[in-house]
Order: structure tokens, then C-alpha cells, then sequence
């Protein structure tokens, strides 16, 4: 199943109409906005509820001498099931800046996915003029920025057994994706703090470090041992599965450790290299970005597993 037409190009003023356009006047799922720019981009920043298009060098050396398809370019498989069963109407395409479909390389992440999208979706395809560059110049408000999510501490500094707080426990915990968190065991001992970041659940990555609340949020505890020899690949599918539960029930999830920047940390890049399907230097490049105090993980594992 094809689209019938060529991508149609709106400006930004069309694109905040049909995004503030009430769902009931919708014959289908509404608008989905796909943007094409890299994972650690749209991390930073991207309009409100769109979606990551992914690609890396696995799929670039995957793809020679064929067309690429989708499935390639989508690592959420919901979201690839309902994009081909025509869900979604209009699919808007965004990138960084492109003026106009004319302007793309035909290497290009975006003119990739109209291919594809022409080749495999029958429904109206759109391609925002200006990129997100142009939208958030125009429309700040409908766009996510990291520099405002980002959590600050919210109770004074304690005192733990007789030593004032780590550097890496004094602010709140780091907001990696919409529903993941990462942090340490002070931060998953502060029910003010959880409450604060929206937490339901805690994914906890020791042996050692106490579940504070249960009965009032969803735990999950994976007994790794702070030391070179802990096989924490062994956890990933495991601690994969849990985080997606917590995605899917509309919640969110902290993963801690005790300080949190090696086996909570090692979780949170496993995690993103699976469903993201971004390679190691650039999770691990997201994550120190996120976690200033994240200087380093422990070699627990080969994650070429992923």
C-alpha cells in the first residue's frame, strides 16, 4: 500500500493548526510528527509529542544497494504498526532546518522516510518547512526544551551517617526519557523527590540498597554486586521488559544503584541502545550530558549483546 500523492509542504502557523485541531474532528488517530534529526538532538529538544526516527551506521551499511524500508527507520514497533495500517493522518516529517523538500540529499534521514513512507503508507504526507529550527523560533511554548526539565533538589542537603551528601546525590534525578530517571539511592529514599519527578515505579540495580516504599510504588530489584565480576548482561532483558511495562502503564521509572553511575547507569544505556537503536558512544554520550556526575561505568559486560 503506497501513498497516492507527494508529500504536501506546510509552514508552521498550518502545522500548530492541525496539531491544535480537536481530536473529534479527526477521522483517524490524528496528526503523528516524525522528526528526523539524531537521537541526542531530539533529546534536547523537539516539538511537543513528536516522534524519533532513528539511524545509524548498522542500518546505513544494512541498506546499500536497496531501498530502505520503515521498519528501518522506526525502532518503536506500535508506533510502525499503526504508521502502515494508516493510522495516522496527516504524518508530518520534520528535520533540522530544510526549507523545502527540494533542499534534501537524497541520503538524507528525512528524504529516507518519505521514501519509505510514500512506498508503504497510504495516507497524507506532510514535510514541515523550516524544520524545528523555524517552528520553535515561532512556537517555543509547543516545544520540549532539556533545559527546563531538568530536576533540582527538593529538600536541604542531608546529613548520611555522619557525612554530608555526594556530589552526585545533591540535585534530584536526571530525566533521560519521559518516563526514565536516573539516580542514585539517596534519590529513591526521598519520597519528595519521587513524588516531585511523577515516579511509580523503582527499578533497583544492588544488593545492597533498601526498596524505602513498597506498597506505594512498583519495585523491581536486581541483585548486582558493586564489582568488576557482576554479570549484569544477564539483567538486561529483564530489566528491558520492566522498564517497558512502566512505559506502557503510563508511568515512570527510576533506575538507582547507590550512587548511580555505573550499574543503574550500564541499565539506562542498555535500555537506550535496545529501543533507540543508537550505538554505545552516543547513549553513553547522552547519559554523561544528562548526569554530570557520570563519569564513568564499570566494564560488567560486552554490550555488543544488544
Amino acid at each position: 500500500m503506497t501513498s497516492s500523492s507527494e508529500p504536501l509542504e506546510i509552514s508552521s502557523n498550518e502545522l500548530v493548526h492541525i496539531l491544535r485541531t480537536p481530536m473529534e474532528q479527526y477521522t483517524s488517530a490524528g496528526c503523528v510528527v516524525l522528526d528526523c534529526r539524531p537521537f541526542l538532538n531530539f533529546s534536547f529538544a523537539h516539538i511537543c509529542e513528536s516522534r524519533n526516527v532513528n539511524w545509524n551506521s548498522m542500518m546505513r551499511r544494512r541498506s546499500k544497494s536497496s531501498v530502505v524500508a520503515l521498519e528501518w527507520l522506526i525502532p518503536d514497533k506500535a508506533l510502525l504498526g499503526l504508521l502502515r495500517r494508516g493510522d495516522f493522518s496527516p504524518v508530518v516529517v520534520v528535520d533540522e532546518s530544510s526549507r523545502s523538500v527540494a533542499e534534501l540529499r537524497p541520503e538524507s534521514v528525512a528524504q529516507m522516510l518519505l521514501t519509505a513512507l510514500h512506498n508503504e503508507v497510504n495516507t497524507q504526507i506532510c514535510f514541515l518547512q523550516g524544520g524545528l529550527e523555524g517552528f520553535s523560533e515561532a512556537y517555543p511554548e509547543l516545544c520540549y526544551s532539556s533545559a527546563c526539565s531538568q530536576l533540582s533538589a527538593v529538600e536541604p542537603e542531608p546529613m548520611v551517617t555522619g557525612r554530608r551528601t555526594p556530589a552526585y546525590d545533591r540535585d534530584g534525578p536526571v530525566e533521560l526519557l519521559p518516563f526514565l530517571f536516573l539516580g542514585s539511592a539517596i534519590h529513591s529514599s526521598r519520597r519528595e523527590t519521587l513524588a516531585a519527578a511523577g515516579i511509580t515505579a523503582v527499578l533497583n540495580v544492588s544488593s545492597t540498597c533498601p526498596n524505602f516504599y513498597e506498597g506505594d510504588f512498583q519495585y523491581l530489584q536486581l541483585m548486582v554486586e558493586d564489582n568488576l565480576a557482576a554479570d549484569i548482561g544477564a539483567c538486561f532483558s529483564t530489566a528491558i521488559a520492566f522498564i517497558d511495562s512502566v512505559k506502557q502503564s503510563g508511568g515512570r521509572v527510576l533506575v538507582h544503584c547507590q550512587a548511580g553511575i555505573s550499574r543503574s547507569a550500564t541499565i539506562c544505556l542498555a535500555y537506550l541502545m535496545h529501543t533507540q537503536r543508537v550505538k554505545l558512544d552516543e547513549a553513553f554520550d547522552f547519559v554523561k550530558q544528562r548526569r554530570q556526575s557520570f563519569l564513568h561505568i564499570y566494564n560488567h559486560c560486552d554490550m555488543t549483546c544488544l
